[in-house]
């Protein structure tokens, strides 16, 4: 498919309200699929909310688990692919990113990067992630899924490029930062350039889907976006405002960028392999 249209969805959350979150992503998918899209995207850990802290091994559930069954039914019509607290085979709890397609459901990824610092203690409540692995949907074509934090490190959109990824999502909760200055919010304007500038390094399109909302001391700005492989924004949802926000991609745009400028082609990952080995060993 070289033209799927994704509808993102950003939202507020219920904490630690499994039921009523999961009723929310149902409203909003079989609204999706009536709309006749290919794909719906919600935010980091859009089943759970945020700031679960202890809650967390209560509320996880294992990919295969039946409470899932609303989600993989609907998979057959339109791929979906939230967030949520995965428990694993040897009962690991993890910030995932779920992926649902043609009534089958996996875990997309595991959170790699638990921020500790300043307001976040996710560290405390989560184990980390170990995989960066690129996955290939039937609507999508090659996608690259990760969360939040994990984009603040180059080696995450880096490994799911190079491992094919023409499409990569980031799920975000991200929450506000006090800082000097007027105008639009500093992290704002970080998260933009960041999802900016991964488009154009690697020639794909980038997608950040961020909630809304409030959670005890959190305060979640929105601002969903989508970048094309040239780096140009195509879309940007609003600040602080729930939207439904629809796109449809040219895969084709992922070519053209490529032949027209070949960096990212022209990567030696050999040399970079060499050199990393020799860092670790120091």
């Amino acid at each position: 498919m070289t033209h799927p249209k994704l509808r993102i969805i950003q939202d507020d959350a219920i904490l630690a309200n499994f039921d009523t979150n999961m009723a929310r992503h149902v409203a909003h998918t079989e609204k999706a699929v009536r709309d006749d899209m290919d794909a719906i995207l919600f935010p980091e850990l859009s089943l759970t909310g945020y700031n679960v802290q202890d809650a967390a091994q209560d509320i996880a559930l294992h990919i295969s688990d039946s409470a899932f069954d609303p989600l993989r039914e609907l998979s057959r019509d339109i791929t979906i692919i939230c967030g949520g607290i995965e428990l694993s085979d040897d009962y690991g709890v993890y910030n995932s990113a779920l992926f649902f397609e043609d009534g089958h459901a996996k875990s997309a990824h595991r959170k790699i990067y638990l921020p500790t610092y300043g307001m976040f203690e996710e560290l405390r409540y989560f184990s980390a992630g170990q995989r960066i692995e690129a996955l290939t949907s039937r609507r999508l074509g090659r996608i690259g899924v990760a969360v939040c934090e994990d984009f603040w490190h180059m080696s995450v959109p880096y490994l799911l490029a190079h491992q094919g990824a023409k499409i990569m999502i980031a799920l975000m909760s991200s929450p506000l930062r006090l800082t000097p200055g007027k105008g639009e919010p500093a992290i704002v304007r970080q998260w933009q350039t960041i999802m900016d500038t991964y488009a154009l390094l690697f020639s794909t399109y980038a997608i950040s889907v961020n909630r809304v909302g409030n959670e005890d001391s959190f305060t979640f700005w929105g601002r969903s976006t989508v970048t094309g492989p040239d780096g140009t924004r195509i879309s940007s949802a609003p600040l602080f405002s729930k939207a439904e926000a629809d796109t449809t991609l040219d895969l084709q745009r992922v070519k053209q960028a490529r032949l027209h400028s070949s960096h990212f082609l022209d990567e030696d990952l050999r040399l970079f392999a060499s050199e990393l080995q020799e860092l670790v060993r120091r």
